[in-house]
């Protein structure tokens, strides 16, 4: 007689800890910050608090790993324009858009990062993390602002890492006036574009 055995079901972890993360980002857009609990994590991915507790043991864990998964969002977005644009001053111009709330996806994504840029302020794990971020976004900028400059595109005497503080600081500085829309997305683009053409110029 032949017999049959259960197959073990194969867990994906990484896709435990982003449907984690996930529902973390919801809580935070939904309800705010202080809404964001084991318990209502739990309930908000369709886990028990066990199963949420083998990848988080505490809230601090769980914001951070909210936090890395914006990190890593971020990350993506950026190499899908680095995948299709082919000039550095193109890949800066289209990289500031991308990560502005110029659509639903982006303005919700924003809206979470705000929570996380106000609770960092009091919360040293999550100004680390903050802080690890900027420094790639701005490395990244000014290795595109660099490149632009050997190609051409922009003046050869500007200061690349002044720059992309600079342009961070623009980038920032948006981002809560277009959310409550005083900039559309044309407004946006066309004041990116117009700080664009002064550096072209030096």
């Amino acid at each position: 007689m032949r017999k049959w055995w259960a197959v073990p079901k194969i867990v994906d972890h990484d896709d435990r800890r982003r449907h984690i993360a996930e529902a973390v980002h919801r809580i935070i857009h939904d309800r705010g910050m202080e809404s964001v609990s084991l318990r209502e994590v739990a309930a908000e991915a369709g886990m028990s608090m066990g199963a949420v507790q083998y990848y988080v043991a505490t809230k601090n864990q769980m914001l951070l790993l909210a936090l890395e998964h914006i990190g890593m969002w971020i990350g993506n977005r950026v190499a899908a324009v680095a995948a299709r644009q082919s000039t550095p001053l193109d890949l800066l111009r289209d990289t500031v858009l991308e990560l502005l709330p110029l659509d639903d996806e982006r303005g919700y994504l924003n809206r979470v990062g705000l929570a996380f840029q106000a609770s960092s302020v009091v919360d040293d794990h999550q100004a680390v993390a903050m802080r690890m971020g900027y420094s790639h976004l701005l490395s990244f900028f000014a290795e595109q602002i660099r490149a632009a400059q050997a190609a051409g595109q922009l003046a050869a005497h500007l200061d690349a890492a002044k720059e992309a503080s600079i342009l961070y600081a623009f980038a920032q500085g948006i981002v809560n006036a277009t959310l409550v829309g005083h900039y559309t997305s044309n407004e946006v683009a066309a004041l990116l574009d117009y700080h664009l053409a002064r550096l072209r110029e030096g």
